[in-house]
């Protein structure tokens, strides 16, 4: 009698879920000449591209400040925030990642407080820069290409990841659509018994042994 088949391990893209509560106090001033969180191209281009791996485009900026976020003292702090590709988290959160992929993402500890006066959270920016290419399988997954080689993603898909190429990454991106941030199934559960708050999963494949 043979045994049950193994149940292929899921993939998803991490997110949270919108429920934020606070705000930035200095966001115009991080960066002045962009306005935004992540790089400036235009006076730090990447060398080869702007996706070139193995970190991609995705460190954390040298800012002219550091970031500080004002909190409401009337809603719950979450363990995870997604804003413009980071991720702002909990000391729980990163005691999680440091634990699980410690390899994977880069941080910097933020200023908080909450709107009325008093000392805010712990909370880290953190950026997912372990990154991939050709990791999926293209002739088993709906995907479509660009002419520049990323991937277009038209509604439900259904992706098949190569475990040779991930080597057992648990949080990663991929070069081909980094505007995503993957884990895995151990990440999602391990989520879950932490009790981690505030995070999201949408299931887009499975890891392809």
């Amino acid at each position: 009698m043979t045994g049950a088949r193994a149940k292929p391990q899921g993939i998803y893209i991490l997110d949270s879920n919108g429920n934020y509560g606070w705000e930035f106090a200095n966001r115009d001033r991080l960066q002045p000449d962009s306005g935004y969180l992540g790089l400036n191209y235009i006076r730090t281009p990447w060398p080869d591209s702007m996706l070139d791996l193995p970190r991609g485009p995705w460190q954390i900026p040298d800012y002219a400040e550091t970031p500080k976020l004002i909190f409401n003292p009337k809603r719950k702090v979450q363990d995870i925030y997604v804003v413009d590709y980071f991720l702002f988290i909990s000391e729980k959160m990163k005691s999680l990642l440091d634990e699980l992929a410690p390899k994977s993402c880069v941080y910097l500890l933020c200023e908080t407080e909450f709107s009325n006066g008093k000392t805010g959270p712990r909370i880290w920016q953190c950026s997912v820069v372990d990154s991939y290419r050709h990791a999926v399988d293209l002739e088993k997954s709906e995907i479509r290409l660009s002419k520049w080689g990323t991937y277009l993603i038209y509604g439900e898909s259904s992706w098949k990841f190569l475990l040779a190429v991930l080597a057992g990454a648990h949080v990663f991106r991929l070069f081909e659509y980094a505007v995503a941030i993957f884990c895995d199934q151990t990440f999602k559960d391990l989520c879950r018994d932490r009790g981690i708050k505030g995070i999201s999963f949408q299931q887009v494949g499975f890891l392809q042994t």
